[in-house]
């Protein structure tokens, strides 16, 4: 499959709004690329289709079509696909055109329905965001973190993963977030709270220690999870005496 071809040719649908063929063509395209057991699409595959995709609507009248897209991918078998190619190309456009990309993503926030599709948002889409305006994206993590739904709260803190990386110096103002949801019963959301843990340990270990102090012997067994999974990277003299063991 030459990626750059199959773009241009959904370009091509996308432009004249037929989306209907874009969904047909794409679909079509990808049968070859599925894996034989489950018959999934690999990850690379629609991340490569979706840059380039990207790269081509960028320059143009892009939002309507996108969030027409994203309503086909929510109610059709083959929306996986869709869907990353859309949070892809966003990926893309999120680096240009930070007020549209902000707008798509507040448009779209509570269709959210899975771990894959939030996380791929987070490492895609909000650290392009965060990284041009942090201090209006943290304030929506912030608000996020208190969400009722819990793949909004997800959100936030596989966004402060994420983030983490390319700024490890705002590891404070990451921790803040994080301790919204300390005390998580949500199992997908507190493995997003460990792992948001743990990467910001990789480069401010004693940050990370401090933080845990205030929660090392609380009597809240999500909390007490939280702290365990979220300390595995810490340095081991940081933490071989207070690792604290989970009794369920």
């Amino acid at each position: 499959m030459d990626v750059k071809e199959l773009a241009y040719t959904l370009y091509l649908k996308f432009r004249k709004g037929d989306l209907e063929s874009f969904r047909n063509v794409l679909i079509k395209s990808l049968e070859k690329e599925r894996t034989e057991k489950l018959r999934l699409v690999k990850t690379p595959v629609l991340n490569s289709i979706g840059r380039e995709f990207g790269k081509l609507i960028a320059e143009e009248d892009w939002f309507q079509g996108m969030l027409n897209l994203w309503r086909i991918s929510l109610g059709c078998r083959e929306g996986r696909e869709i869907r990353y190619i859309v949070i892809n190309a966003l990926g893309v456009i999120s680096r240009r055109n930070y007020d549209d990309a902000m707008k798509f993503i507040l448009g779209i926030l509570y269709d959210l329905g899975d771990w894959e599709t939030v996380d791929a948002l987070a490492l895609r889409v909000i650290v392009n965001l965060a990284r041009q305006n942090r201090r209006e994206v943290f304030q929506l993590l912030k608000e996020w973190s208190s969400s009722n739904n819990k793949w909004v709260r997800r959100l936030a803190m596989a966004s402060i993963a994420t983030y983490i990386r390319a700024r490890p110096s705002d590891a404070e103002h990451c921790l803040k977030i994080v301790e919204n949801l300390m005390e998580e019963e949500d199992r997908d959301v507190r493995k997003a709270v460990a792992w948001a843990l743990r990467e910001i340990s990789k480069k401010n270990p004693r940050k990370v220690y401090d933080f845990l102090q205030k929660y090392i012997n609380s009597r809240n067994k999500n909390t007490r999870w939280i702290v365990k999974e979220g300390s595995r990277k810490l340095p081991i003299k940081l933490n071989k005496d207070q690792r604290p063991s989970i009794n369920y």
